[in-house]
């Protein structure tokens, strides 16, 4: 148990030394390459695969920072006392400085996601006194994203350089960052969590105490947390001239992807790594996690990952793609650090508020890409299961946490403000229950096996049917966001097919495309989307969404499905669910503007009329997407193969054809049972290719006499695809192409894999 690195940790270590050596990498998943070195000095190389999992029952622990002058300013048993003294008009300024949720969501509806957040707060200049020693010309500026806002008691930064250069406290901190724990009122969580983070080997910020006075004006107990600028990294990396990055609502997708802030080096334009990231989980195939673990460090980020899901960091990565940085030294491989960690150790009770999921589990949280890429892999699944079940015994040691607690709360009891103590008391046995829980309903929930959890769009609506709509509306840019419902616009007039109908609670919006709506216009750079929705007596929703390239919105502009930047279709949603239930797609259709602005309150109004249906699709009937021709055809089917079942591919193009690219199922309509082909298969052109289906070898796989099996690219284009009834393809059987390669399905009595079909 690690009761000394606990409780050493709390005294200002950055991290804990847990012991046991490096895991080493999920055979199949990535190459040896992204196994953390015992020594530091390891070269960095990329041998093959391993045929077999190897050993992930020890994390990959990083050395110790050596003891460090700073470390004095993070010691538990110091709350430093901090005087600042401001003009009274510049911390009136400051402390009013605020950011609402309405301006997030007016600075999306502007920018989309795109970019990182703006930063919207002021350095000003104080005279600051800690622990006695004093300091003019210091900068000071408020601090927070949304949840911490406070205009009597703001969290601060504070820069001793800022105006003076060299300038630093004890010759040795340049900066300091304070926390208010408005959003904890225990005000130990904090702390707790960088601690249980370093004693698992993660690299953490340093955190204590301080008191705080502004102008004379005592505003209680902070937070001290040591920030994630070079003195960090040189305390946890042999280098801080690498590329670091903060997250806020920033995740590893092409939605996301442009809200990530280059924290250093900004003057280089250079987004290179992240694209390295994004591309690698775009591919769903073994490759693709090859190549995610040559840009990211997977073994650390295990470590990361269960030391979120043990502390319940629901606000971190993993579950809410926000408060979190992450750091990449010349050469190396990115490694995600803590950061925000205020919102943790609270029990299943509080469940995250932006998980959809019903009844989440408690020993995972895999709602974003990366997370999610291993959790659905078997060999990562059982990786990170065992990396958090060795934290657990390694690290989670109740009574030292325990003693932790009581120590942090009883320094809050001495320096907090009497009017916040009592709520720190009751609010620190919140933090009590959930360490004496945890480690039993975690070993609970992975028993006897560990749970399921979604794939992202492994979920495709049913048909919605097919038809005519034309639909004439008005409404304002912006008013997707004004929380009115059904829509602050007006429907003038709808017609069903043929037939006008009622347009009583009915609305329409038009802003920035939500991410759900973005998959509507692939490839789009800024998609906008207007919609129309009618609420049902039930409470379900019905309606209508356009999505097009924000530059297309002008006065005047007729925009043509298939033809310009616009796509879309109709869809219902069941009363209280969040996803449609049916969706259809538009295979023509016409927009035109008569009013167009993307300023909040321009207007927005024209017609629409269009044809919608799966089956208006060429290739697209009964298989959810069209298909696109890149040579590779499904040329025959034997359901019941002997020994194993088996398809044959047919390479009709001039060019040979490797299948990384590639996903096949044998659902049609499940996104979630898509497996990809073996790294580096490849079918030379004009080559047959047979793939026997061992379900041993291809879990879920055993063809059967009524069955489907489909092909697609790895973003989900359909390549594809063949059905058959009981009977079309029995015992000496085959289904095949004929004639061959062109033709349609048959039953044959001659299979021929890997050889052209026979009459």
């Amino acid at each position: 148990m690690l009761a000394a690195g606990i409780l050493a940790a709390s005294c200002g270590d950055g991290t804990g030394d847990a012991g046991g050596s490096p895991a080493e990498t999920p055979a199949g998943a990535e190459t040896a390459d992204t196994v953390a070195p015992a020594d530091p000095e390891a070269s960095d190389t990329s041998p093959e695969p391993e045929s077999e999992p190897a050993d992930t029952s020890a994390p990959a622990r990083q050395d110790e920072p050596e003891p460090h002058p700073s470390d004095a300013y993070f010691a538990l048993d110091r709350v430093m006392d901090i005087s600042i003294e401001i003009d009274g008009a510049d911390w009136d300024t400051l402390r009013h400085q605020t950011r609402t949720l309405e301006d997030v969501f007016a600075e999306i509806e502007e920018f989309g996601l795109s970019r990182p957040f703006a930063d919207i707060y002021t350095w000003f200049s104080a005279t600051v006194t800690v622990d006695g020693e004093t300091h003019a010309e210091v900068g000071v500026r408020k601090k927070g994203f949304v949840g911490s806002q406070s205009d009597t008691k703001p969290s601060l930064k504070l820069r001793f350089d800022r105006y003076v250069d060299g300038q630093s406290l004890g010759g040795v901190m340049e900066r300091m960052t304070l926390n208010n724990s408005v959003q904890d009122p225990s005000m130990v969580n904090t702390c707790m969590s960088y601690r249980v983070f370093a004693a698992a080997g993660n690299p953490a910020s340093r955190c204590n105490f301080a008191t705080v006075a502004v102008n004379g004006k005592d505003l209680g107990l902070y937070v001290h947390v040591e920030e994630i600028k070079a003195p960090f990294l040189l305390r946890h990396f042999d280098s801080a001239e690498g590329n670091m990055y903060e997250g806020n609502v920033s995740d590893f997708t092409p939605v996301y992807r442009g809200t990530f802030e280059k924290k250093n080096n900004e003057d280089a334009n250079d987004w290179s790594d992240i694209d390295a990231v994004v591309a690698a989980l775009d591919d769903p195939s073994d490759a693709g996690l090859e190549a995610l673990g040559e840009i990211v460090d997977l073994d650390r980020y295990l470590s990361h990952w269960a030391t979120e899901v043990l502390i319940g960091h629901w606000d971190g990565y993993a579950g809410d793609r926000n408060n979190y940085w992450f750091y990449r030294e010349p050469g190396g491989r990115f490694v995600f650090i803590p950061w925000g960690v205020d919102d943790t150790f609270h029990l299943r009770d509080d469940p995250n508020p932006f998980d959809d999921i019903s009844d989440p589990p408690v020993s995972v949280l895999a709602l974003t890409a990366i997370p999610n890429r291993l959790y659905n892999h078997p060999d990562w699944r059982a990786a990170y299961v065992e990396r958090l079940k060795d934290i657990l015994e390694t690290v989670w040691d109740t009574e030292a946490l325990l003693a932790a607690v009581d120590e942090m709360g009883a320094v809050v009891q001495q320096h907090a403000l009497p009017a916040e103590r009592e709520a720190a008391a009751e609010d620190t046995e919140r933090v009590r229950k959930f360490i004496l829980k945890r480690e039993g309903e975690i070993l609970a929930d992975l028993t006897p096996e560990p749970p399921e959890w979604p794939e992202p769009e492994g979920y495709i609506p049913a048909d919605a049917g097919s038809g005519t709509l034309e639909v004439g509306f008005s409404t304002t840019w912006g008013s997707n966001l004004s929380g009115d419902f059904p829509g602050d616009g007006t429907i003038h007039s709808l017609v069903l097919n043929g037939s006008p109908e009622p347009i009583e609670n009915m609305g329409v919006f038009a802003g920035r495309a939500s991410p759900d709506e973005v998959p509507l216009l692939p490839g789009a750079r800024e998609p906008a989307s207007i919609v129309v929705v009618s609420v049902e007596d039930d409470g379900s929703l019905s309606g209508m969404s356009l999505v097009v390239e924000l530059d297309r919105l002008e006065p005047g502009a007729t925009l043509v499905v298939g033809a310009d930047a616009i796509g879309g279709g109709v869809w219902s949603i069941p009363a209280g669910a969040a996803a449609p239930d049916s969706f259809s797609p538009f295979a023509e259709g016409t927009l035109e503007l008569s009013e167009a602005g993307t300023a909040r309150g321009d207007a927005i109004a024209g017609t629409f009329s269009g044809r919608f249906g799966w089956d208006l699709v060429p290739g697209a009937a009964d298989y959810g997407t069209a298909l696109v021709d890149v040579g590779l055809v499904i040329n025959e089917v034997a359901a019941k193969g002997d020994q194993l079942d088996w398809f044959e591919l047919h390479n009709s193009s001039r060019e040979p054809i490797v299948l990384d690219g590639f996903v096949f199922a044998d659902d049609l309509a499940d996104a979630g049972k898509r497996v990809a082909f073996p790294a580096g298969t490849t079918i030379e052109a004009g080559g047959y290719l047979q793939i026997e289906l061992d379900s041993d070898g291809w879990p879920g796989f055993a063809l059967g006499g009524d069955e489907e099996l489909g092909i697609w690219l790895a973003d989900g284009t359909g390549v594809d695809k063949v059905d058959w009834e009981e009977g079309d393809s029995g015992g000496d059987q085959s289904y095949a192409r004929i004639p061959d390669t062109t033709g349609d399905f048959q039953t044959v009595g001659n299979p021929t894999p890997g050889a052209p079909n026979q009459p």
